[in-house]
């Protein structure tokens, strides 16, 4: 009998520390598991990240696109003092609340108030939909065990705001801002030059070549803006595609696969950088059909 009582206490004892050692074992897994998960998760914050600061970009420039259509030529303090000082010389009738504003700076444009609001409002809608995309990687629990389904359910939205991100940047290629009042004040110049009686030619010839020069300095930085702007569009939109395929495929990929994405993001926002303003307008009408297939 004492035999036998050492045997079953034996076996109980070798059962228990074979259970210690199974629950161990899954526990062990279980956080290997946890960290993996936790771990792509991170990695594809990168990608999302990437994304969020392009689009960020974008409408920045997308804002001072819109806002310098209506800006006159920048001016010193001096020179505004000067150019006050002649107005009101010149000026002969009464100065009033209504015409101040024009006597000081007759260059700019007065916009209504409401249509400022409206594209403040508008723009601030359309970042807040980026940047709520953004916030869902923020939000996701690290190995969460519904951190997959999360970013499964993201899927969507992104197409959303990849076809909205492909409709601006088309519009925007096929019609892009100018700087409208700088415009209307050359013009306005240039008849200013031809109507002035000139006793000397040369001097007129002068007058001419001076401003066609402040014309295509103007046409230039025109352009810049332009393709500034279309630039960080492309960009946006290109990113958000390569993180339309991480999400899509995000249960097949690996930490190794996610790190080798985002490098291919930087390397890819550096080419864009170098394509000319032609390969952006080609690019820029052709990012709607991508985005919807």
């Amino acid at each position: 009998m004492p035999d036998r009582a050492k045997s079953s206490d034996g076996a109980d004892m070798t059962n228990s520390i074979l259970i210690q050692f199974v629950r161990r074992s899954i526990l062990i897994g279980a956080i290997t598991l946890l960290a993996a998960c936790s771990q792509k998760a991170e990695t594809l914050k990168l990608s999302v990240t990437q994304f969020g600061s392009a689009t960020e970009q974008a409408f920045d420039h997308y804002d001072a696109a819109y806002s310098t259509q209506f800006a006159p030529f920048p001016k010193s303090d001096t020179a505004k003092r000067s150019a006050f000082v002649t107005n009101i010389t010149d000026f002969t009738g009464t100065i009033t609340p209504a015409n101040i504003d024009t006597l000081l700076d007759p260059d700019a444009v007065k916009i209504d108030p409401n249509v400022t609001r409206q594209w403040q409002d508008t723009l601030k809608g359309l970042r807040s939909q980026y940047q709520q995309f953004v916030a869902i990687f923020d939000n996701i629990e690290a190995g969460s065990a519904f951190g997959a389904s999360a970013v499964t359910e993201s899927g969507p939205i992104l197409e959303k705001l990849r076809a909205q991100l492909a409709t601006i940047s088309e519009e925007f290629a096929r019609t892009p801002p100018q700087f409208l009042t700088r415009r209307s004040t050359l013009i306005a110049e240039l008849n200013l030059i031809r109507t002035k009686d000139h006793n000397n030619p040369e001097a007129e010839s002068l007058l001419i070549e001076a401003w066609w020069q402040q014309w295509n300095s103007l046409i230039a930085a025109e352009r810049a803006m332009q393709t500034d702007t279309l630039r960080a569009f492309v960009t946006a939109s290109a990113l958000g595609n390569r993180l339309q395929e991480q999400i899509d495929n995000y249960a097949k990929l690996d930490v190794g696969s996610l790190i080798t994405a985002v490098e291919d993001g930087i390397k890819l926002s550096s080419q864009i950088g170098k394509l000319s303003p032609a390969e952006l307008v080609t690019q820029g009408t052709g990012l709607l059909e991508t985005a919807t297939n």
